[in-house]
């Protein structure tokens, strides 16, 4: 390439960057890359360097807008597995899957055009030093508010890092957000480094992280749990989401799953048999014949079986898991507490919504539970979060508080009809088992089904789409963490002084701003 060409090129590149469109494009494909399906996790290091780097020169409104439009991209791409959920799994047309796809888009990315103003409007006068943690701090507290206030629970920066177990080890005093804070503070302090062409704005978080290494380094070593260990086996049957809820599906099915549990238990010593979600489509309560199968198998065998399955309660169905004791059938049972808005229960305005979401919201709504639930029968104390409440850290800190010691988290996820956003899913496990330095035994319809002990670590899984069993052993909690005990508020409450503090202490300083 000719001089005269270079000049134009760096010409037209200087314009889309002055214009935010490089920016945003560089930022979109280092945040896309750092997630499922590609999950290049060095990347997350560097996924928000350009957007940081832009917002030097935004006024607070323009920096708004900037980051909403990056993110409102970032989410319909990142979470286009909705499509298939809308339009293949439910009757909702392909134009109108892609409506509601971009909507959720739309008001998912307010959290963090929120963050990006606030932190424009902070930023004058800010010491080198703790401008990044400013930036980190309105960060978290973004990523907070979309997952507890909008009930959006994807595209957590610390889920960039969930295959690597040393970065997780944090999480068990302060939560998967102080794993993002890390995260975020590293990013914004490359990023304002490479601006002032210093390392003074990276020091801090630099030494936060070694501080970071150090304890995951520790914790790593200690040992997994502490008392008897129980042997257990689980059943991914691959079941089609066509082949389930239809005539005759529900004595297929369960059959199915007594072929491969009879197949699993053979020559082997095991505490607990579990089953996926809905493994039985068909209401225990209503169809007595298949309950006396499953209940059968569990005594030919020996071994308790732990399975998903509708029941009813005051008239209405629930999204169960019962435990199926030898000798003694249904011994103890726990419905989901929190269910899928449209699919499970009709949200409010149902009115306007069912013209646009047809089958999504047809069906008798679900009956949620009030309480969490630890099962007492089986071996140990465990509970069992039902599909996607393992994604709200408050609802899993619930079943801590009421002595659970491990979870056995039951799920279907066959509705993603995706491998990465049943990675996804599986990454919001991976944080409980180190938020409360618990095993975490995992078993999906159709994957990822697997063991995960309590420092994030996979000891083994079944993948997406495969038809299988996996045996295991997990052994009780070594006892309640400090997140166990206090949740996200300490963490809330330090984001909320960074900012307070360093604004307190900042010089008035002008700065160049793109007006």
């Amino acid at each position: 390439m000719n001089c005269e060409g270079s000049a134009r090129l760096r010409a037209i590149i200087g314009s889309m960057w002055a214009s935010g469109v490089a920016a945003a494009l560089a930022t979109l494909l280092l945040v896309v890359g750092s997630f499922p399906p590609l999950g290049y996790w060095p990347l997350a290091f560097a996924m928000l360097v350009p957007m940081v780097v832009r917002l030097e020169r935004l006024s607070v409104l323009r920096a708004m807008g900037f980051v909403w439009f990056t993110w409102v991209a970032v989410i319909v791409i990142v979470w286009r597995s909705g499509i298939h959920i809308f339009s293949v799994e439910f009757p909702v047309p392909l134009p109108l899957a892609w409506l509601v796809l971009v909507l959720i888009g739309v008001v998912g990315a307010i959290p963090p055009a929120l963050a990006a103003g606030a932190y424009v409007w902070l930023r004058p006068g800010l010491r080198a030093g703790a401008t990044p943690l400013v930036f980190a701090a309105l960060w978290v507290l973004a990523e907070w508010l979309q997952v507890e206030g909008l009930g959006l629970p994807w595209l957590l920066s610390s889920h960039t890092l969930a295959r690597v177990p040393l970065a997780l080890q944090t999480a068990d005093l302060l939560g998967t957000y102080a794993v993002s804070f890390l995260l975020v503070s590293l990013n914004a302090g490359l990023a304002l480094g490479l601006l002032c062409r210093s390392s003074r704005p990276a020091l801090v978080p630099l030494l936060l992280a070694l501080l970071a290494a150090g304890y995951g380094g520790w914790k790593l070593a200690g040992p997994a749990g502490s008392g008897e260990a129980w042997h257990i086996g689980l059943v991914q049957a691959a079941v089609p989401q066509a082949q389930r809820f239809k005539p005759g599906s529900a004595l297929r099915n369960t059959r199915h799953h007594q072929q491969l549990t009879r197949a699993l238990a053979e020559g082997r010593e095991l505490d607990l048999v579990v089953w996926s979600e809905t493994a039985i489509d068909a209401d225990l309560d209503h169809t007595p014949g298949l309950r006396r199968e499953v209940e059968a198998l569990a005594d030919d065998l020996g071994v308790p079986i732990l399975t998903g399955a509708p029941r009813s309660r005051a008239g209405s169905p629930t999204n169960s898991v019962v435990l199926i004791r030898p000798g003694s059938g249904i011994a103890e049972n726990y419905d989901k507490q929190v269910l899928v808005p449209f699919a499970e229960f009709d949200p409010p305005l149902r009115p306007i919504w069912q013209p646009l979401l047809g089958g999504i919201a047809e069906g008798t709504p679900y009956l949620s539970g009030k309480e969490p639930f630890v099962f007492a029968s089986g071996p140990g104390r465990f509970s069992t979060p039902i599909c996607f409440e393992t994604v709200y850290p408050g609802v899993i800190r619930g079943f801590f508080q009421q002595g659970a010691g491990y979870l056995v988290n039951l799920t279907n996820d066959v509705w993603f009809g995706s491998r990465d956003a049943m990675e996804m899913q599986f990454r919001h496990a991976i944080f409980r088992a180190v938020e409360h330095r618990s095993w975490v035994v995992r078993v999906a319809n159709t994957g990822i089904s697997g063991f995960i002990d309590p420092a994030g670590r996979v000891v083994a899984s079944l993948d997406s789409f495969e038809e299988g069993t996996l045996t295991g052993s997990v052994r009780n909690s070594g006892g309640r963490t400090l997140y166990s005990r206090a949740g996200d508020l300490p963490l809330l409450l330090m984001m909320v002084a960074i900012p307070i503090l360093t604004r307190l202490l900042a010089r008035d300083e002008p700065r160049p701003v793109d007006r």
